[in-house]
Formats: C-alpha cells, sequence, structure tokens
C-alpha cells in the first residue's frame, strides 16, 4: 500500500506580489501588494488601502512566511493596529517592481 502524499491545506501563495520594506529601529518589516495598485498609491490615485494590500499581515521575512511579533510592531510603531502600521510602511517603505 503507498502512503498518502501531504498537502498543506492552509498555505496562501501569494500572485503578482509586490513586496514592500521598511527597516526601523534595527528590525525589518515586509508587506504583500499588488504591484499595479503600489505604483498607483505612491502617485495618489489609488485612496483604498485594502485594494493596494493582498494580506493585511505585516512580516519580518515574507519569502518564509515569519508574522512579525505583537510586540515589536509595539516597540517600533508604538501600536498593534495593522491599518496603522501598513499605512506607514507603504509611505515610508522601499520597493522593487519588475515588470
Amino acid at each position: 500500500m503507498v502512503g498518502a502524499l501531504f498537502q498543506p491545506i492552509n498555505q496562501v501563495k501569494f500572485t503578482n506580489v509586490a513586496i514592500v520594506k521598511y527597516k526601523y529601529k534595527g528590525k525589518k518589516f515586509e508587506i504583500a501588494c499588488y504591484k499595479n495598485k503600489i505604483i498607483d498609491w505612491k502617485n495618489g490615485t489609488e485612496l483604498n488601502i485594502d485594494d493596494v494590500l493582498q494580506s493585511h499581515l505585516i512580516f519580518t521575512n515574507i519569502s518564509k512566511g515569519e508574522i512579525a511579533k505583537k510586540s515589536e510592531l509595539n516597540s517600533c510603531f508604538q501600536s498593534d493596529d495593522n491599518y496603522k502600521i501598513c499605512k506607514t510602511i507603504l509611505e515610508k517603505g522601499n520597493y522593487n517592481i519588475y515588470i
């Protein structure tokens, strides 16, 4: 009898992604955004942050799926509100888009 192949069902794959990176107080934070929407956000034509973000999660390493701890967010941003933190990262962070 052949063993069953294990398939993770809770894994989310990001496609069409632009990673916005922000370093502050020696810590690195990353968020996943849509490539086409991040340019519109920076130009001021896209105003709805929900259309720009693929997820409201804030990562320390997005490629490994490492989510930032609440204590890190509080120490760096004096808040644990993901909406406000994502907005700060979008405004001050760096991104690379390859077309």
